[in-house]
């Protein structure tokens, strides 16, 4: 923890004193003999904070480690407290992709630069749209690329039949959807695809 970080370690300290059930009288005199005579964390200096949090662990206090954050750079230090970041977190996890792809959502769509400082219920609604949109592309190109495994075929032939495809065809979810019914459809249509010669 930041030595600067005055208000991460008064959470600490708020903390320690609900888990190690400190009474109010207690908790503030612990305050005066740490730092000299200040009863308030809101009169004491960063360095003080620091003294009583080293106070309230000397009493038994164990920090939990933050796990989530160890194991995902970038999650949102409201993930517990927002459902909706809950549902961008399991989407996430569905596309395999870090928090730093939402908040680049975020940024491209409210210039705001975290997902967790989005303020609104359309906004966190915009950012779960893009991502599912996302997430059926990405099912999508995965459907496609079994079907045509089936038959022999790879993403490639599709490219070399040339069928005025858009340049990004692999990320338009209209085009693909199209393909996959296409290319589920009779071995018959697949097969005159196949020998087209490619452009």
């Amino acid at each position: 923890m930041r030595r600067d970080n005055r208000k991460g370690v008064q959470t600490q300290i708020h903390i320690a004193k609900k888990e190690l059930g400190l009474d109010d009288d207690t908790y503030r005199q612990m305050i005066a003999t740490t730092t000299g005579g200040k009863r308030s964390c809101a009169d004491c200096s960063v360095a003080e904070l620091h003294q009583v949090l080293q106070g309230l662990k000397n009493r038994g206090f164990k920090a939990k480690p933050r796990k989530r954050v160890a194991q995902h750079p970038g999650t949102p230090h409201n993930l517990n407290s927002e459902p909706m970041l809950q549902k961008i977190e399991a989407l996430l996890a569905e596309l395999k992709a870090p928090w730093s792809y939402a908040d680049a959502i975020a940024k491209r769509q409210y210039r705001i630069e975290r997902v967790a400082w989005l303020k609104t219920v359309e906004q966190f609604r915009a950012v779960i749209a893009a991502l599912d949109v996302e997430l059926t592309k990405r099912r999508l190109l995965g459907s496609l690329e079994v079907a045509l495994k089936e038959r022999g075929l790879t993403l490639d032939h599709i490219d070399q039949a040339g069928h005025n495809l858009p340049k990004n065809w692999r990320r338009n979810r209209n085009v693909l959807a199209r393909l996959c019914t296409h290319w589920m459809a009779p071995i018959d249509w697949l097969e005159l695809h196949k020998q087209e010669p490619s452009e």
